[in-house]
């Protein structure tokens, strides 16, 4: 008995498959009927001697994709048929009138064979019920082991079902589909069964993974394992807990996906069935009718995979392959061909431009989903075990080099900016020599979390050399990138430490950012740009965040800042200049009323500033009263102001607002909350409210 069988009213992956065929047939049957139009169009033309070489052209297309589809949709005699009506099209010698009658007689018989030969469609597929993600099958009829697993396994976020011999796990996949299995090889001495099992669930769409528990030295049960599609081994006395880990691994891996394909071929029909039959496996595909648009789809979609049909009008997948493999971005990105030509020249020149592998037309489900998962799956193991950095479970230089890249390519593309952020752990060597190297691996593993928590998903971020980290940031500006890297290293200063003999240490990191195009229009450019400023911001003090292009001490020589605080409280002028200057702002702080009007007004003002963050209380003359005054002379026109009071009046308010000011806030408050107004302030144009 199969494990469709056991199933009950499940429906069958060949069924499923068929049910697919059927559905895209009923959608774009017309379609076919509109091929067919045309290869009379061009027979007619040809009996009365007019066929033009345009028409000729376009009927060889059509007969090309009736040849390529009928088969999969279930009209073997219409695709030869079609296949030799565009060879006689496709031939180099002209028509004559003899021609023209077999031809149309073959597009008759052609028209009479979809009718004669539609296959039945399938049933639709019953539904099931739905995964939850995270649920476990274990089978195996050790007690201990599974007392332990169902204890251990909440903690782990899974949900578990045993089962103690293989009927009893068929009947729980038919309830409720796993999202990984735990087999013990050894169950009830039923190896043979545990094998085809295992091979059943490999084959499914999608598969189901399987780990299997078998002994240390049991070589050939590993070799038979592996051939059935099992996913990894365990041996025999590992700990509940190692389980587990192992389980979670897996479901990690599979967490990584969708992959994403990029399937090319100019017949919209096979476009919808690949899209239908890799659907179920997670995947996500992009289809493209036109190869000349394919470099463009390839750019901003950044596929996973390839799937090219080879004949295709103005540029055949032979040729768009050879252009992949030319380019250095994406020589290694995995192309899997779809031809109807199965000659042994046509396969070696596949091969020959660079092809990883090929699917005959018509289209099997099974065989063209297994074989674009296999080519997936070990693209991903050589990329997990080539482009990650083993420590912190980033991307290493290499393979983050290339994301940035691509990134890069697509702001110069669709002109948009990029941003790219160094960050240097502060004396690692100190720290490894100090507290020992476990402590500073600490370090870096902690430093790669906090990236992944404060950073986008669509970012890319690297581990480049020792204590440096990279990160690319699309569509985000200086600014930006410096307020990102300022709550990184934030996070990282508060973070306390414990080395192996107990002792307590924190840790300050710098960073620096460079902006494309600004500071350069490569990633070498960049990259040194954004490396200047991260020295900068480290001969500035711990913990500081710099931009390209900023200049030390330029407050002093300019007189012009972004910021100037007015506030006479130091504990709390001395924590916002901290955090305005860690997020790269030039900042002037003053502490009397009257020394702000002077230094403000007058003919010849000694500081200009962008914004003032202007406290009510002051010695001197109060926050209303310099308002009042910057009003009068045109300084708010110029300069905005956000207001700082202890008291909240609705009349205050209201003043500070007529008076010009561009915002209010009252103490006491969140320092993020204001950094973000005075974002706002800085970032909206002049006139603007």
């Amino acid at each position: 008995m199969t494990l469709a069988d056991s199933q009950g009213e499940e429906t069958r992956p060949q069924d499923q498959v068929l049910a697919l065929v059927a559905q895209i047939w009923e959608q774009g049957k017309d379609k076919i009927v509109a091929r067919i139009d045309t290869l009379d169009q061009a027979t007619i033309e040809l009996l009365g001697g007019r066929l033009e070489a345009g028409m000729r052209r376009e009927a060889e297309r059509e007969a090309h994709k009736l040849a390529g589809s009928l088969t999969t949709f279930g009209f073997p005699e219409g695709s030869r048929l079609a296949r030799d009506i565009e060879q006689s099209f496709q031939a180099d010698s002209p028509l004559g009138p003899r021609d023209a009658l077999h031809l149309s007689e073959k597009v008759v018989t052609l028209r009479q064979a979809l009718e004669r030969e539609a296959t039945q469609p399938a049933s639709q597929p019953s539904s099931r019920p739905p995964s939850t993600g995270s649920r476990l099958l274990i089978i195996d009829d050790d007690r201990e082991v599974i007392d332990r697993l169902s204890a251990d396994a909440p903690a782990k976020g899974l949900d578990t079902e045993f089962a103690s011999n293989l009927a009893a796990a068929r009947e729980a996949i038919s309830r409720q589909r796993p999202a990984v299995v735990l087999l013990n090889l050894s169950i009830l001495g039923a190896k043979a069964e545990c094998l085809a099992f295992i091979e059943e669930l490999a084959r499914g769409n999608p598969p189901i993974p399987v780990l299997v528990r078998t002994p240390m030295d049991a070589t050939l049960d590993r070799v038979q394992v592996a051939k059935a599609g099992g996913r990894g081994f365990l041996p025999h006395g590992l700990p509940p807990p190692l389980l587990l880990d192992a389980v979670c691994g897996v479901l990690g891996q599979k967490e990584t996906l969708p992959a994403k394909v990029l399937a090319v071929d100019d017949d919209p029909q096979i476009l919808d069935l690949l899209k239908g039959l890799l659907d179920p496996s997670g995947a996500r595909i992009m289809g493209v009718s036109h190869p000349l648009e394919f470099w463009n789809a390839l750019e901003d979609y950044a596929p996973d995979l390839v799937i090219l049909d080879v004949d295709m009008p103005e540029a055949s997948g032979i040729e768009l392959c050879r252009a992949i493999r030319s380019d250095p971005r994406w020589s290694g990105l995995p192309v899997v061909f779809l031809t109807s030509q199965r000659d042994p020249e046509t396969i070696h020149q596949l091969f020959l431009a660079g092809a990883d592998d090929y699917v005959s037309k018509p289209l099997v489900g099974d065989e063209m989903v297994t074989r674009v998962l296999n080519r997936l799956e070990r693209t991903r193991l050589l990329r997990s075990s080539g482009e990650t950095d083993a420590l912190t479970g980033l991307s290493n230089r290499q393979q983050s080099a290339r994301s940035l890249d691509q990134l890069l390519g697509l702001a110069q593309l669709h002109s948009q900016s990029f941003c790219l952020g160094i960050v240097d752990v502060d004396s690692l060597a100190e720290i490894n020599q100090i507290h020992g190297y476990p402590a500073g691996d600490k370090v870096l593993r902690r430093l790669a979390q906090f990236l992944h928590g404060v950073f986008r998903s669509e970012d890319v971020t690297g581990r480049w050399d020792g204590p440096q980290f990279v990160i690319g940031m699309y569509g985000m500006t200086k600014a930006d990138g410096v307020e990102r890297l300022s709550q990184l290293l934030e996070s990282m200063w508060w973070e306390v430490f414990t080395n192996a003999g107990g002792f307590k240490f924190q840790v300050s990191c710098g960073a620096g950012v460079a902006e494309y195009p600004a500071n350069g229009t490569d990633l070498t450019a960049l990259s040194q740009s954004a490396h200047q400023a991260l020295m900068q911001a480290k001969s500035q003090g711990p913990h500081r965040v710099l931009p390209a292009g900023w200049l030390p001490g330029q407050e002093a020589l300019s007189q012009k800042v972004d910021v100037l605080l007015v506030d006479d409280d130091e504990t709390l002028s001395s924590l916002l200049l901290h955090a305005l200057e860690n997020r790269g702002y030039t900042t002037r702080w003053l502490q009397d009323g009257l020394e702000t009007v002077e230094a403000l007004g007058g003919a010849n003002p000694t500081i200009r500033a962008s914004l003032v963050l202007l406290d009510v209380d002051l010695p001197g003359l109060d926050g209303i009263g310099v308002l009042r005054r910057m009003a009068r002379e045109g300084i708010v026109g110029q300069t905005r102001v956000i207001m700082v009071t202890r008291r909240t009046s609705e009349e205050e308010v209201l003043t500070c607002l007529e008076l010009g000011a561009f915002d209010h806030i009252s103490k006491p408050f969140s320092v993020p909350v204001l950094l973000q107004r005075i974002k706002g302030a800085l970032r909206m144009p002049k006139g603007d409210v």
